[in-house]
């Protein structure tokens, strides 16, 4: 009698999950699916803090489903530091967080943020109207570019004693000499901008370079001043070094 309640159990309980699996919009292998799609979504956006944060796992994102339906949760955890140190870039400029404002990008005020999204099954991908930046989804990925654009910018910065502890791996030299090479020369030294990476390498570590070089590459970044502290190092190693413009 015993072994037939257990049997009549196990049968239910295998009853309840197969229906549950049979009408559930979404399994774990699409869940799994979106969550990655969405880490790949800001990788693709290409700013250096932010890709270093999810490599870090200070950045992290996660997605449920929502009640069984074909909506999902999506929430995305981020450091109280990392908060509060961009907004002290934008409180020392109030025109700035206004201009923003104005535009609908605002740095994030908590550590989580949380919104649903709808959910197209082929291909799998969030629903156009939850990626505008009116929606939730679309406002929260703006929120975040905007905190870890504006990392970028005080990152960037140089300070007068600064020493880099890191080394640079030897395809970073090797680019960076290119890079002097094809824009420098040197009248006395042919190993000037060999002489330039080394004293670089010295003040400037490599996570800290690709933040310079993002801001390099971004229009409105490169007017902020966030490079001048860059620009004035390697116009000191030059004259040091021996270079010249080509």
């Amino acid at each position: 009698m015993r072994n037939q309640v257990l049997q009549h159990l196990i049968f239910a309980t295998i009853s309840i999950l197969s229906f549950n699996n049979a009408y559930a919009c979404l399994d774990n292998k699409a869940i799994e699916q979106l969550k990655t799609n969405e880490v790949a979504l800001l990788i693709s956006r290409n700013v250096a803090t932010m890709t270093d944060a999810i490599e870090d796992k200070l950045l992290s994102i996660q997605v449920k489903q929502f009640n069984d339906t074909c909506d999902v949760t999506i929430t995305y955890t981020i450091p109280d530091e990392d908060i509060a140190e961009a907004n002290l870039l934008l409180d020392s400029n109030p025109a700035k967080r206004i201009m923003l404002a104005g535009q609908g990008y605002v740095l994030p005020t908590q550590t989580t943020l949380v919104a649903n999204a709808g959910v197209n099954l082929n291909p799998l991908s969030i629903k156009q109207q939850d990626i505008l930046q009116s929606a939730d989804l679309g406002r929260n990925r703006a929120s975040v570019e905007l905190l870890y654009a504006s990392l970028a910018q005080t990152r960037a910065v140089i300070s007068p004693d600064s020493k880099n502890t890191e080394p640079w791996p030897t395809s970073l030299l090797n680019q960076e000499k290119s890079l002097c090479e094809s824009q420098y020369t040197s009248d006395t030294d042919p190993n000037a901008c060999t002489c330039k990476t080394d004293s670089i390498s010295k003040k400037v570590s490599p996570r800290q370079l690709r933040y310079i070089k993002y801001l390099a590459n971004d229009p409105y970044s490169s007017a902020t001043g966030a490079l001048a502290t860059y620009h004035d190092l390697s116009e000191l190693v030059n004259f040091e070094c021996k270079l010249k413009k080509r």
